[in-house]
């Protein structure tokens, strides 16, 4: 970790003393690996919900398969886990992990976390259950996890929910923080926020990642490098191993910059398709011009998107 001490031990602090934590930042800013590292010696459970951003929608039993994927890496290290889990109707222990019926039988979020809370007590630890991206979990249908999610934190002392997200507002859509009809309405939510390096912890970030490896860089190149690549720590990881494994010119900054704007593009193709509105794409053109105020977006909204353009799946 580079420049996370405080955000490291604010997490593991809130991950103690809280039921529910969000870590909140564009994406590549560094969230994973700061929950990951924060999480490393405590029991986990770790949904990685980034797989299903190109889905339309998700259904409970997908989700259940990541969620069994991710008890099968727990019960390796807690075999209590699995005498808990193995009482719930709906799952099956097997030799080498366990299994959920996908039938009617299947197992509700709440029995599962339920038997997680039981386990955590009775070894005297709290179980940490991660939800990587979670914002994705807005295209979970006919089921929903909220309910159980307020259950466990008015019950169920030994749990710990992180959910981390780079799409804030559709994280809090998800959420319904401020929907008093929400049954999470009401609960705290602390709140983590991961902003980019600085140019200057930038620039030290990629010189002392370069002396970590025995090569001395110009300055000019780190300067560059930081000039287009911001602050973001993944992307400047990113252009030290490409840069490490190809040549040390800033034709490779350049490169990087392809490919990231590339892998954005994507993303954002992928949120447009999943929202399914042109307005997005209008308001990306809107403020990349010259920058916009909110009224100037509107206007240009209304000047060029007709009611019936608003709900057409595109990204040209």
């Amino acid at each position: 970790m580079f420049d996370r001490e405080k955000e490291l031990e604010d997490l593991k602090r809130s991950i103690s003393s809280h039921t529910i934590t969000l870590v909140l930042g564009v994406r590549r800013v560094g969230k994973t690996s700061l929950v990951k590292v924060a999480t490393y010696n405590m029991p986990r459970v770790y949904l990685d919900i980034r797989k299903f951003e190109t889905a339309s929608y998700i259904t409970y039993n997908e989700l259940l398969e990541e969620l069994r994927r991710s008890l099968n890496n727990f019960i390796s290290f807690s075999k209590k886990a699995r005498g808990y889990l193995g009482r719930i109707r709906g799952v099956k222990i097997l030799d080498f992990g366990i299994e959920f019926s996908t039938s009617r039988q299947r197992p509700s979020f709440s029995s599962i976390l339920e038997a997680l809370d039981e386990c955590a007590g009775d070894e005297g630890t709290r179980l940490v259950i991660v939800f990587d991206e979670a914002q994705e979990l807005n295209k979970l249908r006919g089921y929903t996890i909220l309910p159980s999610l307020a259950y466990a934190y008015d019950n169920l002392k030994n749990l710990s929910f992180v959910f981390t997200g780079s799409k804030v507002g559709l994280l809090y859509r998800f959420l319904r923080i401020n929907d008093s009809s929400s049954p999470l309405y009401g609960r705290y939510f602390e709140k983590i926020i991961l902003s980019p390096l600085s140019r200057d912890l930038a620039l030290e970030f990629l010189r002392r990642g370069f002396e970590e490896h025995g090569v001395s860089v110009s300055e000019d190149f780190l300067h560059s490098a930081v000039d287009v690549l911001d602050g973001i720590i993944g992307w400047l990881t990113f252009l030290g191993l490409r840069t490490l494994r190809m040549r040390f010119d800033k034709s490779v900054i350049k490169e990087v910059l392809e490919e990231a704007s590339k892998i954005s593009i994507n993303e954002f193709c992928n949120f447009v398709e999943v929202m399914g509105t042109k307005r997005y794409v209008e308001v990306l053109r809107a403020i990349g011009k010259e920058g916009a105020t909110w009224s100037q977006v509107r206007r240009y909204l209304e000047l060029r998107v007709s009611p019936r353009q608003l709900f057409v799946n595109t990204c040209e």
